[in-house]
């Protein structure tokens, strides 16, 4: 697959500002440790338009839908719910970067879709749902991968006694990168 340049990033949702859980935080939920955030989580209502950061080739789209119980009164996993995976290319260092969306409700794009900076890609998930992964608050999950991908969804965390392999190194904290990848001309 043909990855494209991408000369500049911007933001993936209009109202950037409000981050509920950041890059790097240990996190607890249903009094579990979930273990080392990977990326960051933006407060947003059902529904918000989330765009691409940059030109790019989707490499993953899926629904990673949560359990109930049977009964639905108990929650027996928590997920991705709709997750996007975009595969960048940096035109000055070539090297491959990847941009992951967590949450979805909706999913604009397919693996193998070409896709420009600012191009909608999805919908915010509805809180609970199991399109945002039955999660209480509504959100974007939002990471960058700079490591090798291999078709497989990502994780959002990382715990060193994880089933799910990942290095932690390999992610880097979103906002500061954007910054750093397009310093004069930021796009929000």
């Amino acid at each position: 697959m043909a990855y494209r340049f991408t000369p500049n990033l911007m933001f993936p949702i209009g109202n950037f500002r409000n981050i509920v859980s950041g890059f790097g935080e240990m996190n607890i939920y249903d009094k579990k440790l979930w273990g080392k955030h990977l990326g960051i989580d933006i407060a947003a209502p059902n529904e918000t338009k989330v765009f691409s950061i940059g030109r790019g080739v989707v490499v993953y789209s899926k629904l990673h839908p949560g359990e109930f119980s049977e009964d639905g009164k108990k929650i027996l996993k928590r997920n991705w719910g709709g997750i996007v995976i975009i595969a960048h290319k940096d035109p000055q260092t070539k090297k491959k970067f990847y941009s992951v969306y967590g949450h979805l409700g909706k999913r604009y794009v397919k693996r193998g879709d070409a896709v420009e900076m600012g191009g909608l890609i999805g919908l915010i998930g509805k809180s609970m749902s199991e399109s945002n992964g039955i999660w209480k608050s509504e959100h974007l999950h939002f990471g960058i991968y700079i490591g090798p991908f291999h078709g497989k969804v990502l994780p959002g965390y990382f715990k060193e006694d994880s089933k799910v392999a990942t290095d932690p190194d390999l992610w880097k904290e979103p906002i500061s990168f954007i910054k750093s990848y397009n310093p004069r001309n930021i796009h929000i």
